[in-house]
């Protein structure tokens, strides 16, 4: 194609490597960059659709039900993992997997690497923001009522009707639940909890899995970390069906979308890392890495 070019006196045009940053604008003589801006729309329009959609101000699909059907007539009786546990316990095991991590690495608090926290905090906030958003649309567009909707939400047609007669139409009239969970009843599938539960536990094992060494963790202790991480993913997610919360294929669906998610953000953070010239690791404690004709490990062996 260049000698083409050449022939016709065309000059091929020279292509950078790095694109160059689009500047906006300036703050207090910060550069605000288009990617910067983007972002933070992003990240605002799904933090807001997020709540929209899970405090039912997005309406959801009204699916009808049987009368007196036994998988939806459960007595409510709380939740084991509450929606406040579970958003802080997350974020708190990426945070402790990655300070567990840097603190065998370096064997010292003081050369704990924050920045290194901050990294793989920021990355699992937005993995896990996008699996709520997606869970939070499946939910509104399935519509499908929790194995205590009777219970919690009385239907006006369902008081005085004949057993397996299929009721379209219904008025949730319980006084006892605020309106808001009304429409959480119908909201079963996917599960929230094992979407998340399961993306961080992930995320989190994978932390661990690339960024601890055997030379001064031992062989036990990363495996036991990695079961740590991905037995508080089952507990969050199995406790959903033994709260009559959800029902089985709700969890399982919930839980095959969180690894989806966690698998892809992995593959993301990957991408970033070759992209910003991240160095692979700051310790090589195994064994010497060969390096490719581009001088970049071909072995991932050691520490982020």
């Amino acid at each position: 194609m260049g000698v083409i070019l050449s022939t016709l006196g065309i000059q091929e045009p020279k292509l950078s490597l790095r694109p160059q940053k689009v500047v906006v604008g300036t703050i207090h003589g910060t550069q605000i960059t288009l990617a910067y801006v983007l972002n933070t729309f992003v990240s605002i329009f799904a933090v807001l659709m997020i709540v929209l959609l899970e405090f039912g101000t997005i309406p959801a699909v009204q699916q009808g039900f049987y009368c007196g059907d036994p998988l939806i007539s459960h007595k409510y009786t709380g939740d084991t993992i509450t929606p406040v546990t579970l958003g802080l316990t997350a974020p708190l095991l990426v945070i402790v997997m990655v300070l567990v991590t840097e603190l065998l690495a370096h064997q010292s608090i003081k050369q704990i690497n924050l920045h290194a926290v901050a990294f793989y905090v920021s990355e699992s906030s937005v993995g896990a923001t996008l699996t709520l958003l997606v869970t939070s649309i499946g939910k509104v567009l399935v519509g499908e009522h929790r194995p205590h909707f009777l219970d919690t939400c009385e239907p006006d047609t369902a008081k005085n009707c004949s057993i397996g007669t299929f009721i379209e139409t219904y008025t949730c009239t319980s006084t006892e639940f605020e309106p808001s969970f009304l429409v959480d009843s119908s909201l079963s599938f996917p599960s929230g909890h094992s979407s998340i539960a399961w993306f961080i536990g992930i995320f989190s094992a994978y932390v661990v899995h690339v960024r601890m060494t055997t030379v001064n963790s031992g062989y036990i202790m990363r495996p036991f970390l990695i079961s740590v991480c991905l037995t508080w993913s089952m507990v969050c997610s199995l406790s959903r069906i033994t709260d009559r919360r959800h029902h089985w294929w709700d969890v399982l669906a919930g839980s095959v979308l969180g690894i989806v998610f966690a698998v892809y953000t992995i593959k993301v953070l990957h991408e970033k890392i070759k992209e910003n010239n991240v160095p692979i690791c700051n310790i090589c404690l195994e064994r010497e890495v060969p390096l490719n004709g581009n001088g970049v490990n071909t072995n991932l062996s050691f520490e982020l």
